[in-house]
């Protein structure tokens, strides 16, 4: 499986705007650190509207999609896919998809340390360290968007089996996003934030490891 040639720029083309994203999430963590650590109008509104009553099945979805989204449940999704590109020859695309959740992870864990935005006042799950950015939805969005990127760029995959795959991961950060606010456990504006640093640790990621025209090797080259 090779990469196909009318995506092989997409992700040279996404570079820059990748990180562009990386200095917007850098510039609102500076404001949040010095200028207001509290939370903006919308994230109020969408607090207020994004809950889920304890015992619910909304509740029920909310923390499986936190356990999920955990560190252990990242990392091993992220390792199960990259086990399966391994063994489907493709190590490059495991490459780029580790390296995608490796990126977030380190940047993530840098802004909250240096950010210190506190929590929701009356979270529904537990949860521990700072608010900014959202660790779940960074992880959701890096291994999504990885995984979107790599299908994307396989010539042999049917258009149709690329857009699905664009749809199922836009879906499942779009469900994380909710779940962290639906818990209480943060912000609108960390988990956009957590999810632009997912989507561009997926940009880079792949950009760092898969360079080459879709003839150069069957290792995902792009």
């Amino acid at each position: 499986m090779s990469a196909s040639p009318s995506a092989a720029s997409l992700t040279r083309t996404a570079t820059p705007w990748a990180f562009a994203g990386l200095v917007l999430i850098a510039a609102l963590g500076a404001y949040l650190r010095f200028v207001h650590s509290g939370p903006f109008g919308v994230d109020e509104w969408w607090h207020g509207v994004a809950g889920a009553a304890r015992g619910s099945a909304a509740y029920a979805v909310a923390v499986f999609m936190a356990e999920a989204g955990s560190g252990i449940g990242a990392a091993a999704c992220t390792a199960i896919a990259a086990a399966l590109l391994l063994a489907l020859r493709r190590p490059r695309d495991a490459a780029s998809v580790a390296t995608a959740m490796v990126i977030g992870i380190a940047a993530s864990e840098t802004l909250k340390a240096l950010v210190l935005r506190p929590r929701p006042w009356d979270p529904l799950f537990h949860a521990s360290g700072s608010s900014y950015p959202s660790g779940h939805s960074m992880g959701a969005a890096a291994l999504a968007c990885s995984l979107a990127l790599v299908a994307a760029q396989t010539e042999s995959l049917d258009e149709r089996v690329r857009r699905l795959m664009w749809i199922l991961a836009a879906s499942w950060v779009l469900v994380m996003m909710w779940s962290r606010a639906a818990l209480h456990v943060h912000w609108l504006s960390d988990t956009l934030a957590g999810a632009l640093l997912g989507i561009c640790a997926a940009v880079l990621g792949r950009r760092m490891w898969v360079r080459r025209r879709p003839n150069a090797d069957v290792g995902g080259a792009a």
